[in-house]
């Protein structure tokens, strides 16, 4: 069950930062990978159990915090006492669309063998409340506040962990540029027809180099972005319409409804049927 949800928007209403809290009761749960174009930053407030990662397996208690990239795999495949888990996720474009930033991406693309999702961080987790608190309160200069607020977070563990290779360069600002063009693009026209040759048109990049370009900066390839967002889309019209599956798979720019229904279980683990009103 989500609640106590707070979202900061950007000039064009999509959100940035997206705090919430998740409760589940206790028992085993099947490995089910879910996948969103957000990192994510998360606090067990309480609750015990494991959370599984790809292949590795952690054992998280209250307090604990974990770490994700944007399409990371990670499941809580055990729960031994109810959770009440504070989540924080946020685009990677908050890093990289200033210069200053752009070097916290090492966090998701340059990690060494050191890495652990897991942190158990008594700043780290004020930062993360703080955070909830700023987009709670909507208080003077929020906005602002909340941003630096994730900033500092994720200094704080770039400066105080050793998982990140140094040596590997970010990527320029000029490309981080014409990345933020695009992305404008693929969201104002989402649901038609795109192809990588438009889209790399408004970036100014060949097809080759953007989507080098945007998987450097996002974590995840530009086809894996917008399948996603589409998916995204689906889930609301699911909840929300008495629209069918074949009208919300066109309505959210799939090809077939064999390609909607193959895209959806991948992304969110479960059948469109598990989410419609139908």
């Amino acid at each position: 069950m989500r609640f106590d949800e707070y979202i900061l928007h950007d000039d064009t209403e999509n959100p940035l930062i997206r705090t919430f809290h998740s409760s589940v009761t206790a028992g085993t749960r099947p490995y089910r990978a879910h996948h969103h174009t957000e990192c994510e930053l998360s606090l067990f407030i309480s609750g015990s159990g494991i959370y599984t990662v790809k292949q590795k397996q952690y054992e998280f208690n209250s307090g604990d915090i974990f770490l994700f990239g944007s399409n990371e795999e990670h499941c809580i495949t055990v729960i031994t006492e109810q959770i009440n888990l504070l989540n924080i996720h946020f685009e990677p474009r908050v890093l990289w669309e200033s210069a200053q930033n752009i070097e916290l991406l090492k966090l998701f693309s340059a990690r060494n063998s050191n890495f652990s999702n897991k942190f158990n961080d008594e700043r780290l987790r004020a930062f993360i409340l703080s955070l909830e608190n700023e987009l709670k309160n909507k208080g003077v200069c929020y906005q602002t506040m909340s941003k630096y607020t994730l900033l500092f977070a994720l200094i704080h563990i770039m400066r105080s962990y050793p998982y990140t290779n140094q040596s590997i360069q970010p990527a320029s600002q000029s490309a981080a540029d014409g990345l933020s063009a695009a992305l404008k693009y693929i969201d104002l026209h989402l649901c038609d027809k795109l192809t990588l040759k438009s889209i790399a048109e408004t970036a100014c990049m060949t097809p080759t180099y953007f989507s080098y370009v945007f998987k450097k900066l996002n974590g995840i390839s530009p086809w894996e972005y917008i399948t996603i967002k589409r998916v995204e889309a689906a889930v609301e019209l699911l909840k929300t319409t008495d629209l069918t599956k074949l009208e919300i798979a066109e309505r959210c720019g799939f090809s077939s409804s064999s390609n909607f229904y193959k895209a959806f279980v991948k992304i969110t683990g479960k059948k469109p049927n598990e989410y419609s009103k139908n």
